[in-house]
């Protein structure tokens, strides 16, 4: 059946903090036109997975309006508690914290040939080396200034990507091939495999930035729980038919083509938290030159 596309202006949903000490040079936050099926490929050896949505070019920043919605703003202690499944923030880490870690990547990086070897050989290498883990100490040692209460992240490791992608994410598509790696565009996590009912409950992410240079979060500004109610569908009626909420996303695309990603800049240094199994997302490394490496840890992280 065709689903009739209808237009859907920028919603009140997901609010942006920032860290007091961060002064960003250039715009925080860009919003795109919308979001597309139709995706052209510029290197041969990019594959994407069918069906799957990316932001529709071209870029522009918010205006007042819009910026009011999503109240890029600074937050301190006094301010309201941190919503864990709806709050989505921007942090910088100190330099003596990041400075074993940079130690290591940078001659890594250096020595790197992206014509001669893959990405994976360099995260390899990264991993491998025998000061790795003290480094990742320091940085583990520094998260309780954003936990939400004490507990035990989970450390998901240091990734190495492409610089110049769209969007980043990949997965084995088995309705294919089972070897390619598919680019699957804008989507939803399930490290928790929550119900939607408490998707909103399911552990964040904080993912650090350690490249040398900006790195982009794309998100759809509304909570799971949103896109469901945006849709027309109701609880408890339709609640079971999307038990998990996986296609819930999928659905919202098609139907409000027009309703913008928000891509957020994230420097060098600088780490987003935000709820990733409760928000459709991806990563962008389009403008880098130089590898795309980041450190991500799950767990109940706020600002």
């Amino acid at each position: 059946m065709l689903v009739k596309e209808k237009t859907l202006k920028l919603q009140s949903g997901v609010q942006l903090f920032c860290c007091p000490n961060l002064e960003p040079k250039s715009p925080r936050i860009l919003l795109s036109s919308g979001t597309t099926q139709e995706i052209e490929l510029v290197d041969d050896r990019l594959k994407y997975r069918s069906g799957a949505f990316v932001p529709q070019e071209p870029w522009r920043e918010p205006n007042f309006t819009e910026s009011n919605l999503l109240r890029m703003a600074r937050i301190n202690s006094s301010d309201r508690p941190w919503g864990l499944g709806s709050d989505l923030g921007v942090c910088r880490f100190p330099d003596r914290v990041l400075a074993p870690i940079e130690a290591i990547i940078e001659p890594l990086e250096r020595q790197f040939d992206p014509t001669r070897e893959s990405y994976k050989q360099l995260s390899r290498s990264i991993r491998s080396h025998r000061d790795y883990q003290q480094a990742i100490a320091a940085i583990t040692d520094y998260l309780p200034h954003y936990y939400l209460y004490p507990h035990q992240p989970t450390n998901i490791g240091v990734y190495v990507g492409q610089p110049g992608l769209r969007t980043v994410t990949t997965d084995l598509d088995s309705s294919i091939d089972s070897t390619t790696r598919y680019h699957i565009g804008m989507h939803l996590d399930s490290h928790d495999l929550f119900p939607l009912r408490r998707r909103h409950r399911s552990r964040n992410r904080i993912c650090l930035n350690l490249g040398r240079e900006d790195r982009f979060f794309l998100f759809i500004n509304l909570p799971l729980m949103e896109i469901f109610k945006a849709l027309n569908l109701s609880d408890p009626e339709d609640i079971f038919q999307h038990y998990r909420g996986l296609n819930l996303g999928y659905e919202f695309m098609k139907l409000y083509p027009s309703y913008p990603v928000i891509k957020l800049k994230v420097a060098p240094g600088e780490a987003y938290i935000a709820p990733t199994d409760n928000l459709i997302h991806d990563g962008c490394s389009v403008g880098q030159q130089s590898a795309d490496i980041n450190l991500t840890f799950l767990g109940y992280f706020g600002i």
